[in-house]
C-alpha cells in the first residue's frame, strides 16, 4: 500500500507542471479584445468578426451575440489578437431554409413525403450585411490592439 501511494504521489508530481498558462514557445503574445457591432443603430446578431493583422500571419475571430457584442479569440476561447494594427471585416449570412412544394392531402399533386417527385429546392444564403464589409479591400474597417493594459474596445458602426 506504501508503495502504492509513493507511485501516485510521484505521478501527480509528474503531471503538476503540465498545461500552463504561459504562451507556447514562438506563438505571439495575445491580448483581450471585445466589442459590440450595430447596422443601422441596431445590434446585429450572429456576423462572424474578423481581426487580420497587419504585422503578423495571424487573424482572430470572434461572432456578434444576440446583443451584437463580441470577444475575440485566436490560439484559444476569447483570448484575444494579436498587438498591432488590424483590417477588420465583418460578414453575416442568412440562410433561408430548404423548401419543398407541398400540396393539400385530397389533390393529385400530392406526394407523400419520401416519395417527392420534385428535388426540394436547396438553401440560399443572403447577405445580411452590405457586401463591402465581407472584404479586406473594401471594408475600410480598421483596429488597433494594444499591448499596454488598456481596455481593447472596437465597437463598429455599420452604415450602407
Amino acid at each position: 500500500m506504501r508503495s502504492f501511494i509513493l507511485l501516485l504521489a510521484f505521478v501527480a508530481l509528474a503531471f503538476s507542471g503540465c498545461g500552463g498558462a504561459a504562451p507556447a514557445k514562438g506563438r505571439q503574445p495575445v491580448f483581450v479584445v471585445h466589442g459590440k457591432v450595430t447596422y443601422q443603430g441596431q445590434p446585429v446578431s450572429g456576423a462572424d468578426v474578423i481581426f487580420k493583422s497587419e504585422s503578423v500571419e495571424r487573424s482572430a475571430f470572434g461572432r456578434t451575440d444576440a446583443d451584437g457584442n463580441f470577444q475575440l479569440s485566436t490560439f484559444g476561447s476569447n483570448d484575444g489578437a494579436v498587438a498591432g494594427k488590424h483590417s477588420v471585416v465583418i460578414m453575416k449570412s442568412i440562410v433561408a431554409a430548404p423548401s419543398t412544394p407541398e400540396a393539400p392531402v385530397e389533390s393529385q399533386d400530392y406526394v407523400p413525403p419520401g416519395f417527392e417527385k420534385v428535388k426540394p429546392t436547396v438553401a440560399k444564403a443572403e447577405r445580411g450585411l452590405p457586401a463591402k464589409y465581407a472584404k479586406v479591400e473594401s471594408s475600410g474597417l480598421m483596429a488597433m490592439v494594444n499591448e499596454d493594459g488598456s481596455p481593447n474596445e472596437v465597437n463598429f458602426e455599420l452604415k450602407d
